[in-house]
């Protein structure tokens, strides 16, 4: 039997609420100490919080390399529970309360736990994302903006790429100085397909790809379809939520193996000859790709098993 434990998480303070009480500490070293303290003498306990825009990741590290179970989840779910039971007012203390409310209505399953070099790729693709979003918006500016500040726009161009490099030399680094994300990383781009961003991307945002069902699988990347009917009315069936950044990788990579693939491009060509829209059979394309990479990191799994 868990031992729930709610976390309402700030910038610089997490409110957390149990059954029985709540309190709150700093959102940092002490503040955790004091927290794993607390909960030290807790018979299985089960930490819950939702994600912040990056303030959760100092509790998430803190609880994995702890061993402490934990599950994180989307705010948006949590306030649509909250507007549900007519709760209107917002603070730390109800927040953490109605956290604590979801988890018991809703009966949670802990995160698959994630090995400190999957969170360090994790933490360069992030960076990597921040420069490549820069050096868009700077090219943009560089199309249609004066000719004055063209110079300006350049250096920082310049700088961008060359910072750029570094990262991406620091997740090839990565890759080859540790053994497990070599061989899965190897694993994966041998799949016709499969360039090295969308392999850093599935390894980074979804790296317990091999360790979960197909279709919690499909849905975390969000590539499945999900049904809009009522009554006599068929609607389309859309594709909604997910780990974006994984949907993006998996999006390049259907594109070249729609093209290349000896096994995805007949998959594609027989989807559009039946009259499928483009993207209708790039997303069928996706799935049968992430599900192809998930059973080839599985046979990996096995084989260093053996």
């Amino acid at each position: 039997m868990n031992t729930l434990i709610a976390v309402d998480v700030s910038k610089d303070t997490l409110q957390i609420q149990t059954k029985t009480k709540g309190w709150a500490v700093g959102n940092n070293a002490s503040g955790l100490a004091d927290l794993l303290n607390q909960i030290s003498g807790v018979e299985n306990p089960f930490v819950v919080f939702e994600a912040t825009g990056g303030y959760e990741r100092t509790l998430l590290n803190t609880m994995q390399e702890n061993s402490v179970s934990m599950c994180r989840i989307n705010p948006r779910r949590v306030r649509a529970f909250a507007q549900s039971e007519g709760m209107k007012a917002k603070t730390d203390p109800i927040d953490a309360k109605m956290i604590l409310n979801f988890v018991i209505e809703k009966n949670l399953r802990p995160m698959v736990p994630m090995e400190k070099e999957f969170r360090q790729l994790q933490a360069l693709l992030d960076r990597r994302g921040h420069l490549t979003e820069m050096l868009a918006r700077e090219k943009t500016r560089l199309k249609n903006s004066d000719e004055m500040i063209h110079a300006s726009i350049d250096k920082v161009i310049r700088l961008l790429n060359e910072e750029l490099e570094s990262i991406e030399n620091d997740i090839d680094e990565l890759i080859k100085n540790h053994r497990h994300l070599k061989q899965r990383f190897e694993c994966l781009t041998a799949i016709v397909g499969v360039g090295k961003v969308s392999a850093w991307s599935v390894l980074g945002y979804l790296g317990e790809l091999a360790k979960i069902g197909r279709n919690q699988a499909v849905a975390l990347a969000g590539i499945a379809p999900f049904n809009k009917d009522s009554g006599k009315f068929s609607g389309k069936r859309r594709i909604i939520g997910g780990r974006a950044k994984v949907r993006k990788a998996l999006y390049m990579a259907a594109q070249t193996a729609s093209i290349h693939n000896p096994i995805i491009k007949p998959y594609v060509e027989h989807l559009r000859a039946q009259g499928k829209p483009y993207k209708c059979a790039m997303v069928a394309a996706m799935r049968k790709l992430l599900i192809h990479m998930r059973s080839e990191l599985i046979k990996l799994d096995s084989g260093l098993a053996l």
